[in-house]
């Protein structure tokens, strides 16, 4: 956790990420993010919103890096909007969506 509060960028590289919990401690701890377009990374990530997809290539992804990492205002802004975005995998609002899911069910 010290080295996440330490950081500004987030770079997560991954070829084969069905769902990554350390892209959701990066928003959660309103960090910016470069990932990879793979798996739920890609999927959870919207592109120039909350974070920077990349392909997962070492020259696409030290262009992401280099992409945000000139851009205080929009590392900042990247971050807020992850941070956002991580309240969405909260267990109150998970809790909130399969209980609705599970009304539906029971009313038919």
């Amino acid at each position: 956790i010290q080295l996440l509060n330490a950081c500004d960028i987030v770079c997560i590289p991954s070829r084969n990420e069905p769902f990554g919990i350390v892209l959701l401690e990066a928003w959660a701890a309103g960090k910016a993010v470069v990932v990879t377009e793979v798996g739920g990374l890609s999927e959870n990530v919207d592109n120039f919103y909350n974070g920077i997809k990349v392909y997962p290539y070492p020259e696409s992804i030290a262009w992401g890096i280099n992409y945000i990492i000139n851009d205080a205002n929009g590392v900042r802004w990247l971050g807020e909007n992850g941070r956002r975005k991580a309240q969405e995998f909260s267990w109150d609002s998970v809790a909130d969506k399969m209980l609705a899911v599970y009304k539906k069910v029971k009313a038919g």
